[in-house]
This record gives C-alpha cells, structure tokens and sequence, in this order.
C-alpha cells in the first residue's frame, strides 16, 4: 500500500497516511483537530549512482507526463 501526503484544512496539520489506492482522495480526519483533510501532491528527488561513482538525476515519469524542465515543474513548484 502507498503512502499519501494530506493537509488539513482547518488547522493546516500535514500528515502521511498508509491507505490503498482505490481511497487515495477520499477525505481522512486529521489527526490533531479532526477536521477533513486533503491529500496534497507528493514531490521527491530520484538519483542514480554510476559506475565510476558520480551521481546523476533521475528523469522522467513524475508529474507532468516527464515535461518537467530544469527539475522543477511549471506548476510553480
């Protein structure tokens, strides 16, 4: 089961919950206020390790279909 991202939306709480994905964007109860949470969009850096020991980042895939440029995508983030 994946892991997804979640912000409260009363008291700005973020939080990782363990669920399938057939639940991933129903709202969960925030755990310190209780309130609805929304699942937010996860980012995160993949690199790679040569041969020769130098590292390289991994493209391709993410958000945006592997358009991103630069490292970052034109969403603003």
């Amino acid at each position: 089961m994946p892991i997804y991202e979640y912000a409260c939306t009363s008291c700005d709480h973020d939080f990782e919950l363990l669920r399938p994905m057939s639940r991933m964007d129903e709202p969960t109860p925030c755990p310190e206020c209780s309130s609805k949470a929304k699942r937010q969009i996860s980012m995160f850096a993949s690199y790679s390790i040569g041969a020769e020991g130098t590292i390289s980042p991994v493209g391709g895939g993410g958000c945006c279909g592997g358009s991103c440029g630069g490292g970052a995508c034109s969403t603003g983030f």
